[in-house]
């Protein structure tokens, strides 16, 4: 309460903006942030981000939650890591959309191994990766990101990820991974059924 009676002071009475890493969002999910999304519609968000993985078959191997003031463009590298660590190879194909580009971390990534590294340009292109964005080839290798689209989705709607129903961090990280894992169980199902 004193955080909340702090940050209503600064705003209001001495018209202090508070940064959205310090706002308390909620008295009993403390740990929530404000998601700025960058979309029509829907230009805010209450909630945390959550980085998946996710590897041929629908199956996410690795999720990690976002803290406070961390972004998803440093999260390539560690993802190609455990990719390694479990499978003991690069991936051939990794795609993602433009929150995780950063033209650096595409040269370490192919360096350690990485074929394909499809991620659109963020920001403005230069001339040459417009046209490399414009290939048959680059085309169908993005469309393979779609999947991880659906399986956001299919968390949210399916597996509870849409609102958890824990408290606290700890709470929410268990949440997180059992639906995770009903998901995945559910993938595997599938594919031994059929």
């Amino acid at each position: 309460m004193a955080q909340v009676i702090h940050q209503a002071r600064s705003r209001v009475l001495d018209e202090t903006p508070v940064p959205a890493q310090e706002k308390l969002v909620s008295l009993f999910e403390p740990h929530t942030r404000i998601l700025r999304r960058h979309k029509t519609g829907t230009p805010v968000e209450f909630g945390r981000h959550v980085v998946l993985d996710e590897v041929d078959g629908g199956i996410v191997t690795r999720y990690r939650l976002l803290g406070p003031g961390e972004v998803e463009r440093y999260e390539l590298v560690p993802a190609v890591a455990h990719h390694q660590a479990v499978y003991g190879r690069a991936p051939y194909l990794l795609t993602a959309d433009r929150g995780f580009h950063l033209l650096s971390q595409e040269m370490t990534l192919q360096a350690a191994g990485v074929r394909h590294v499809v991620v659109p340009t963020s920001g403005r292109p230069t001339t040459q990766q417009r046209a490399q964005e414009r290939t048959r080839a680059w085309k169908r290798r993005y469309r393979w990101r779609a999947g991880i689209e659906g399986r956001i989705h299919s968390l949210r709607r399916d597996y509870g990820l849409g609102r958890c129903r824990s408290h606290g961090e700890v709470g929410l990280l268990r949440d997180v991974g059992w639906g995770i894992l009903a998901s995945n169980l559910r993938h595997i199902a599938q594919r031994l059924a059929a």
